[in-house]
C-alpha cells in the first residue's frame, strides 16, 4: 500500500512539468496512465503482443519515459502502447491514447469535470474531454460515479474511443449532438427538463452516449414518453392518453422541421415511437442527420 501511495503522490510532479509546457497534453495523459497501471498492479501492469518482444518492466519503462523529452517521449509512449496489452483493461482505451499521442484524435484534456451541457457543445464541435484528476490524495477518492481518479480517466478514454473509431458513426453523431445543442438552445426541451428523472437521462444522452445516431434518437424517443407518462400518473408500460401522443408527435414534428428534415426523414422520425420502423426509416433519417449543416 505504501509503495501505491508514493507512485501516486508523484502525479502532481507530473502536472508541474505539464503546466511549465515540458509536456503536451497527450504525453501527460500517457505518464497519468501509465504511473496509475504501475502503481496499480506492479510488474501484471502490462503484457506483450509479440513473444519477440522483451518483457514490459515497470523500472526501465519509467527511466525511459524520464530521459525522453518532446517528440521523441511521444514516439516512446505510443511504442509501449501499441506493442502492449494492459492488465484490466480494454484495447480500446490504449488506441484512444495512442491516437491522441499521435494527433489524430482531436481530445481535449481538462483538470475537472465538464457540466454535461459543456460536453455537448465540445461533442457538436467534434472533440470528447478527457479529465485528469491530478490532486493528492483526491485523486484517490471517487470521480462521480468511478472509483477513482484513474477510473473516470479510463472511462472517458473509453467515450473517445466510441467517439472516433468509425469515420462515419463519428460523423453521424457530432451531426446529431449539434442539432440537440441547436434545440436546447431554443428551450425545446424546457418543458420536459422539470423533470428530474428526463433532466438526468437527458444529461446522459447529450454527454455520456456515444452510439449512432438511430440508437441516440430511440433513446431520446424512450425518455420523451417515460416523461410525458409520469406526467399522466401512468407506469413506463402503460399507454399514452390521446392527448399525450399528439403532444409527443407535434413535439417531434416541431424537431424535424427545426432540423430541416425532409417529409419523408419526419414521418421515419414519427415511426420511430409510434411503431413500424425499420431498416429503411433508419438510413433515412441518418442521411436527413448527416445533410444537417
Amino acid at each position: 500500500m505504501q509503495n501505491f501511495s508514493d507512485r501516486l503522490a508523484r502525479i502532481p510532479e507530473l502536472t508541474a512539468r505539464w503546466r511549465s509546457g515540458n509536456l503536451s497534453d497527450a504525453a501527460y495523459a500517457a505518464l497519468y496512465f501509465f504511473t496509475w497501471l504501475i502503481a496499480l498492479h506492479g510488474p501484471r501492469f502490462a503484457s506483450r503482443k509479440v513473444k519477440s518482444d522483451p518483457r514490459p518492466d515497470a523500472s526501465s519503462w519509467l527511466a525511459d519515459f524520464d530521459r525522453s523529452a518532446g517528440k521523441e517521449l511521444e514516439r516512446v509512449l505510443v511504442d509501449r502502447i501499441e506493442r502492449s496489452h494492459f492488465f484490466g483493461l480494454i484495447p480500446n482505451v490504449s488506441v484512444a491514447l495512442s491516437a491522441w499521442l499521435r494527433g489524430e484524435w482531436p481530445l481535449l484534456l481538462t483538470e475537472r469535470i465538464p457540466t454535461p451541457e459543456e460536453v455537448l457543445e465540445m461533442q457538436a464541435a467534434g472533440r470528447r474531454p478527457v479529465t485528469v484528476v491530478a490532486d493528492y490524495p483526491r485523486l484517490l477518492r471517487p470521480v462521480l460515479k468511478k472509483p477513482n481518479g484513474f477510473a473516470f480517466f479510463v472511462h472517458d478514454l473509453e467515450h473517445a474511443f466510441k467517439f472516433f473509431h468509425d469515420r462515419n458513426v463519428h460523423e453521424g453523431q457530432r451531426k446529431f449532438f449539434g442539432l440537440i445543442l441547436e434545440t436546447v438552445r431554443q428551450g425545446l426541451f424546457s418543458p420536459y427538463l422539470g423533470d428530474k428523472v428526463f433532466a438526468e437521462k437527458f444529461d446522459y444522452l447529450i454527454s455520456d452516449m456515444n452510439t449512432h445516431v438511430i440508437h441516440s434518437l430511440r433513446f431520446l424517443g424512450a425518455i420523451l414518453i417515460e416523461c410525458i407518462l409520469r406526467r399522466e400518473g401512468k407506469a413506463p408500460h402503460e399507454t399514452l392518453s390521446s392527448a399525450a401522443g399528439d403532444e409527443l408527435a407535434g413535439l417531434l414534428q416541431i424537431l424535424s422541421r427545426y432540423w430541416a428534415f425532409s417529409p419523408a426523414a419526419e414521418e421515419s422520425v414519427l415511426r420511430l415511437v409510434d411503431g413500424g420502423f425499420g431498416e429503411a426509416d433508419a438510413a433515412l433519417i441518418e442521411r436527413a442527420v448527416l445533410r444537417a449543416s
